[in-house]
């Protein structure tokens, strides 16, 4: 058996004293100089992380400019930024025959929402040509810079809330109703002859405003009657508005109504049609869901949307009956709609599609630059990146 070297004992190295005072000396003397620099110096922080996306966006070089649209009736006039690829003023808009108006998240970065949906248009130049896309802004009551129009408290806007009232501001508005001015506004012959389609997407909180809109608006119905296909994209929301007061099954095993000791509210809005907002207020409810079925409903999820910790998730308990995270409370109300549809004596014919995007989490480019993100937006046929993301289709679970 080879037996292991033997270990040499330490050495030891004499300096001379004068030479170790010199070396002690010169370290202090660095040792002071740094510690006084980092006394007076202030370390540079980073730039605001966005958490609706995978990671952080490099920075401009120039800030991206946005336009102000007034919207409302007369005598209830208000102003709203919005961000646009053509000039709203100045541009000649006869030829746009497709309109895509995209919501931001709570970090309310209505210029990211923009260039990730005029990206999809650099892979389709020929679409370009004849789509418009608007990111309108829903600014928050503290941001500089968008003095005299409407405002919403935090993240109140996500909910259809009402804009503050404050001086210098327009009367409060609700978000829902700024969705419902500016879709009409969108109605007009003279200036958009030719427009045929509006599509109204979401991400995150904005996803959460589109769904709400998508069950409750009246303004869907007079747009098909003009000519105006509506089509709304609904990508990774925190929560959903439930038409019963059923929810998933702890077990799986289909939908029951939640424990109320539990969470006494998790059936009020904005989670379900308890006390439903003011826009909502003539609204039929037993006739909800017929209608919402009969809409045209994309459903986008991120397959990595699956942490139950995430720092914006939703964690009430009204949020928290729908499921644990963005990913199983989107499967779980897409199969939702399909146990409602096929109740009764007559089914319900759901006008939806619903697609699992492939290795994308919180991530608003990763979700609409995808196959079928960027065809959820454009339309059929529609080109993505060369990087874009897979899709699966979620299909109904069979019983």
């Amino acid at each position: 058996m080879r037996s292991a070297p033997a270990l040499s004992a330490p050495q030891t190295r004499f300096i001379p004293v004068n030479r170790a005072v010199r070396r002690l000396a010169a370290m202090l003397s660095v040792a002071a100089m740094l510690g006084h620099w980092a006394a007076n110096a202030q370390t540079p922080l980073p730039d605001p992380y966005n958490y609706d996306d995978a990671a952080p966006t490099p920075k401009r070089t120039e800030p991206l400019r946005w336009q102000t649209v007034e919207l409302g009736k007369p005598g209830h006039r208000y102003k709203m930024p919005v961000y646009a690829n053509r000039n709203l003023t100045r541009d000649d808009l006869r030829d746009i025959k497709q309109v895509i108006v995209v919501i931001h998240g709570v970090k309310r970065d209505a210029d990211r929402y923009y260039e990730t949906a005029a990206a999809l248009l650099t892979h389709n130049p020929d679409r370009a040509r004849d789509t418009l896309i608007l990111a309108p802004r829903f600014s928050g009551s503290i941001d500089s810079g968008f003095g005299g129009m409407a405002a919403w408290r935090k993240s109140s806007w996500e909910d259809g809330e009402e804009s503050v009232q404050a001086a210098g501001r327009p009367a409060p508005v609700a978000s829902f109703q700024v969705l419902d001015d500016l879709l009409r506004s969108l109605d007009d012959r003279k200036r958009l002859p030719a427009l045929a389609g509006i599509v109204l997407a979401g991400h995150s909180a904005g996803a959460q405003l589109v769904q709400r809109y998508a069950v409750l608006n009246n303004t869907d119905g007079p747009l098909r009657r003009d000519g105006l296909a509506l089509r709304y994209v609904i990508a990774n929301p925190s929560s959903y508005l439930y038409l019963t007061n059923e929810r998933p099954r702890a077990d799986g095993k289909g939908y029951a109504p939640y424990e109320r000791g539990i969470c006494p509210t998790y059936n009020q809005y904005k989670y379900g049609t308890d006390k439903l907002p003011p826009y909502a207020r003539e609204t039929d409810e037993s006739k909800l869901f017929v209608r919402y079925a009969a809409r045209d409903v994309t459903y986008l999820l991120g397959s990595a949307d699956n942490n139950p910790e995430h720092r914006l998730l939703d964690k009430t308990c009204g949020a928290e009956a729908q499921g644990a995270t963005r990913l199983a409370r989107g499967t779980g109300y897409l199969q939702y709609e399909y146990v409602l549809a096929s109740r009764g004596a007559k089914p319900v014919t759901l006008h939806r599609a619903s697609f699992e995007v492939g290795a994308v989490g919180h991530d608003n480019r990763g979700m609409f630059g995808s196959v079928c993100g960027a065809q959820a937006l454009l339309g059929p046929g529609a080109q993505a990146g060369d990087n874009a993301a897979a899709c699966d289709i979620i299909a109904p679970r069979r019983k």
